[in-house]
């Protein structure tokens, strides 16, 4: 009863999918963990640096169809330094392994077999480094990655008791000490929201809209003379990423352009029935904080306007980007509290041209279906 791992043929994605979803369903029945097949196509398929890289881990037995019993992919994408170079990376998704063939195939590591495969077909197609975000430390690490960037999560309360029951609900606490502490946590962030009101804030000579334009040259403005990393957002990539989205989630942007209608600031937010997410924020090294501030409670501003109860936040301190993006945040009266996940990296070649540690985070590096 051997076990097969290799990548998929094009005739086999379908199979993937309805693996997922018969895996997910064991553990969770709730209709919402079903993935349709177009949203599938849409993560995996019709990425702005084409198909992802599957390997899939095949149960064959004599005299039967073969079963899948494992999954791992890679989403090609580009990331760009403030110097203008360019890089092909991946970002691993979509990992899933039966966990009756982590018995049956015990003497076998199924999941660094399909990383195995993977990253030498990674090496055929010129991407240099793999990443992604997981909070499986020990088994990501034992694959050769490392972890060189921890997250945050922040929120902004401004309805504490609808805000109460929506992190009741998604954190299925049950306990009456549980509930105690996250009406607590909610409170407090809500006293804290007031904060914005308290910061002097100015909008100057700048218009203002709601498109949501590429912002490679704004992260280069706002990085010099530090050299970081950014994964490239170009129109492909958001096109991709937000317009094609099938996932039930509304997005909002918020700019501000000089008068050449230059972009000197954006901010990108997300929203989930009545929780938003503030996915990136991004401005010019030159544009004074009261402009920032300025933008940022005006986006808050229009959010409470659409009944968001929850403005959520996820942070980093890995270099001055983002440090300077969690700092305006809590100026603002952002509260942070736990560990978030971690951003994983990994090169594929002895010459490390990207330094994980200077590359800019946000939201938008995941794949935005919740």
């Amino acid at each position: 009863m051997p076990l097969e791992i290799r990548i998929i043929k094009d005739s086999e994605y379908k199979a993937i999918n309805d693996f997922f979803n018969e895996a997910r369903n064991i553990i969770r029945p709730a209709r919402e963990t079903v993935r349709k097949y177009n949203e599938f196509s849409w993560e995996f398929l019709n990425g702005p640096c084409g198909k992802a890289i599957y390997a899939v881990a095949w149960d064959v037995v004599e005299g039967k169809e073969p079963v899948i019993v494992g999954v791992q992919c890679m989403i090609p994408l580009k990331m760009i330094s403030s110097d203008s170079k360019c890089f092909l990376t991946a970002k691993g998704e979509d990992s899933l392994i039966d966990i009756s063939a982590l018995t049956k195939y015990k003497n076998t590591d199924i999941l660094k077999e399909l990383y195995n495969i993977l990253l030498d077909e990674c090496r055929k197609k010129g991407i240099e480094h793999v990443w992604g975000f997981n909070n499986m430390y020990a088994t990501i690490k034992r694959l050769g990655f490392e972890f060189p960037v921890k997250s945050f999560y922040g929120v902004l309360v401004l309805n504490p008791v609808h805000a109460f029951k929506n992190i009741v609900s998604q954190d299925a606490v049950n306990t009456s000490f549980g509930k105690c502490k996250i009406a607590l946590l909610s409170g407090f962030s809500f006293l804290f929201s007031w904060k914005k009101s308290l910061i002097f804030s100015g909008k100057g000579n700048y218009q203002f809209n709601s498109e949501m334009n590429e912002n490679a040259d704004l992260f280069q403005r706002a990085s010099i003379p530090n050299r970081l990393f950014f994964l490239l957002q170009d129109s492909e990539y958001l096109k991709w990423r937000i317009s094609e989205n099938p996932y039930p989630i509304e997005y909002r942007s918020f700019q501000l352009l000089n008068h050449e209608n230059i972009l000197q600031a954006q901010v990108i937010c997300s929203i989930n029935k009545d929780v938003a997410f503030i996915e990136q924020i991004l401005f010019d090294r030159n544009l004074k904080s009261k402009i920032v501030y300025h933008l940022l409670k005006k986006a808050l501003k229009s959010l409470e306007e659409e009944n968001i109860c929850l403005v959520r936040h996820i942070g980093s301190k890995n270099n001055i980007l983002n440090k300077k993006e969690m700092k305006m945040l809590k100026n603002i009266g952002f509260v942070y509290t736990k560990k978030g996940e971690q951003f994983s990296f990994v090169s594929l070649s002895d010459y490390f041209s990207i330094n994980p540690e200077n590359v800019y985070l946000s939201r938008l590096y995941k794949q935005g279906i919740d």
